[in-house]
């Protein structure tokens, strides 16, 4: 038979099993997560704010190659930035090609010829 005792504690919570603001090991293991998740989202934005978005590689009066990352920036970007570089020695861009560089999101590349 259980005592009266052990019946009145089971629904209390001791401060070192739940992490409800108290000072105990789990406490201490969770902040510690939480401060470096933290900290690597805080790295990590500047790195993704700092991506240049659609540039010229290599232009000519004859080619202009152009890099994209087709996540923030796609196709269409690439192709208006070429119809510009283009139209500075008065042709019109054609493409010619995409060449795919890395794994999934990784750098994209755009070649048209000036005709």
């Amino acid at each position: 038979m259980v005592s009266a005792y052990h019946r009145l504690r089971i629904g209390e919570r001791r401060r070192s099993q739940k992490c409800d603001g108290g000072v105990g090991r789990l406490c201490a293991a969770v902040g510690t997560v939480r401060a470096v998740a933290f900290g690597t989202v805080l790295l990590t934005l500047p790195l993704l704010a700092g991506c240049d978005a659609v540039q010229v590689v290599q232009s000519s009066d004859t080619a202009v190659s152009v890099r994209y990352d087709g996540v923030a920036n796609g196709l269409d970007q690439a192709i208006a930035l070429a119809k510009k570089a283009c139209a500075a020695y008065g042709k019109t861009a054609k493409m010619r090609k995409v060449y795919y560089e890395g794994l999934g999101v990784g750098e994209r590349f755009a070649f048209f010829d000036c005709i």
